[in-house]
């Protein structure tokens, strides 16, 4: 039985390759095709229209034709295509529409057509602060003890340059004020970006450890158990649509009380209750894929370094990476393939520095109710999905934008596998250092504003099929 599954869960990874294969080849020859590539046209003007709030060379920026500069005909089309699709992913817009016309003289207009989207949102902040909500439910029956409520203030592209400023005001599991400014472009060529975040938090409650791989916690009712404070600033580099360079650079000091300290002498380090020390971090991007939320096409790598402290008592280097590849073929199906990788280093690290599997979206399907710590480790996914129902709900909003809301509803199958090792606490955590997988089903919701709702029924290696549900949360 153990080997059925393993061969199951495996077999999908195998059968989206060959997809893959064959839509590449079919693709190839359309690119290929003589008349498409002989044919050449000078591009006249780009015009934009239905933007309000939104600068016009905010979006020529995202056009991949230029104005006065000669095309073929295959790379027209594909550019407008790629021209959407990098618009949709500034998050700027609820729909886009790409075309041209005037093809006088060998010479055409470029036309964009944006719906913008609201971008304030002083909204009430009702949140379960468990990693998902199935541990929220099983674990602790949709206690509200552990939910954190508040303001989040969001403001997207406050100047029209795609520029964020978020403001946050919680209470209740645990205490928080945040700011956080974002300007992508701020230089005349629109590649320069910064960014400033200040962060304090206040715990009533935090896990100190991990036991047959679920978290611990500790709640003192009338007592901060953890304060943490980070401030910090990021700089940006963007010269076209795919790849992206964030160099971070900030300050981190966190404090336990003694009946932490007490549980788990290692939490921040060995035999510390407090600590301060400098972050660096470099991250690239490479994304080229339709959209964010819900790739159906295209690739992404990420490669992330973090380097923590200049001592013994905080000393990290971490390497992350992250490789998708996903591809449409006969019919709205779609195939995707996303593999992570995690190194830290030394091998000795605080609790703190371990967290791996089952933190954001970094976990096994069927395995949301669990956590791998450890000190590296991967992943590997493979779906197999198709587009079988779309359909527009009338909103009664007198908005063009906002007049019908559109739904996409997709069916898939999918496999996955993982390995964590760790060197501390491996009785007491079966799942470390050993191979993991799951295989199931599951039926996904997309529509705007990034809403994309996942329902799936996964088979573990437990030999359990559970129903498991999950939201997106960009991580981009």
């Amino acid at each position: 039985m153990e080997k059925m599954r393993k061969f199951l869960s495996l077999l999908i990874l195998i059968l989206s390759t060959s997809c893959w294969v064959n839509a590449q080849e079919v693709e190839e020859v359309f690119q290929n095709s003589p008349i498409l590539n002989e044919a050449r046209v000078t591009v006249r003007n780009i015009y934009v229209h239905g933007n309000r709030i939104t600068k016009n060379y905010m979006v020529v920026r995202e056009v991949v034709m230029k104005k006065n500069e000669s095309y073929s005909i295959s790379e027209i089309l594909s550019g407008l295509d790629k021209s959407k699709n990098n618009l949709m992913n500034t998050a700027l817009f609820v729909s886009v529409n790409m075309y041209f016309n005037n093809w006088i003289n060998d010479s055409v207009d470029i036309h964009a057509e944006v719906d913008e989207r609201w971008y304030y949102f002083p909204i009430p902040y009702f949140k379960p602060m468990d990693r998902n909500i199935q541990v929220w439910a099983k674990d602790y029956g949709f206690s509200l003890k552990r939910v954190n409520f508040g303001m989040k203030f969001m403001g997207e592209n406050i100047s029209g340059r795609n520029d964020k400023l978020n403001i946050w005001l919680m209470d209740g599991f645990s205490r928080r004020l945040a700011i956080k400014y974002y300007n992508p472009f701020s230089d005349p060529k629109l590649r320069f970006g910064w960014a400033i975040d200040v962060n304090k938090n206040w715990n009533k409650e935090i896990f100190y450890k991990s036991a047959n791989n679920k978290q611990l916690f500790l709640r003192v009712p009338n007592q901060y158990i953890k304060k943490e404070l980070y401030f910090g600033t990021t700089l940006s580099y963007r010269k076209g649509s795919i790849n992206r360079h964030y160099l971070r650079a900030g300050w981190h000091a966190s404090s336990i009380a003694d009946t932490i300290f007490k549980l788990n002498n290692q939490y921040l380090g060995d035999n510390i209750q407090s600590t301060s020390y400098p972050e660096l971090q470099y991250t690239f991007q490479h994304l080229n894929i339709n959209y964010f939320p819900y790739p159906t096409k295209g690739s992404l790598f990420i490669a992330d370094f973090l380097r923590k402290g200049v001592n013994s008592k905080m000393n990290l280097s971490q390497l992350y990476f992250r490789y998708g590849r996903f591809v449409e073929f006969h019919k709205k199906y779609y195939f995707g393939v996303m593999a992570d990788a995690h190194l830290k280093v030394p091998f000795k690290q605080p609790y703190i520095n371990q967290y791996m599997l089952g933190y954001g979206d970094r976990y096994i399907r069927g395995l949301e109710r669990y956590v791998v710590d450890g000190v590296a480790g991967g992943t590997l996914k493979g779906t197999i999905g198709k587009e079988f129902y779309s359909m527009k709900v009338n909103s009664g909003i007198k908005s063009k934008a906002y007049q019908t809301i559109p739904f996409k509803f997709y069916v898939k199958l999918y496999g996955d596998v993982g390995y964590v090792y760790s060197k501390d606490n491996v009785f007491q955590n079966q799942l470390n250092n050993k191979l993991l997988y799951s295989f199931g089903a599951g039926v996904d919701i997309v529509s705007i504003y990034d809403f994309v709702m996942r329902l799936e029924f996964t088979y573990n290696q437990f030999n359990k099929l559970g129903l498991y549900l999950h939201n997106y949360e960009s991580r981009y």
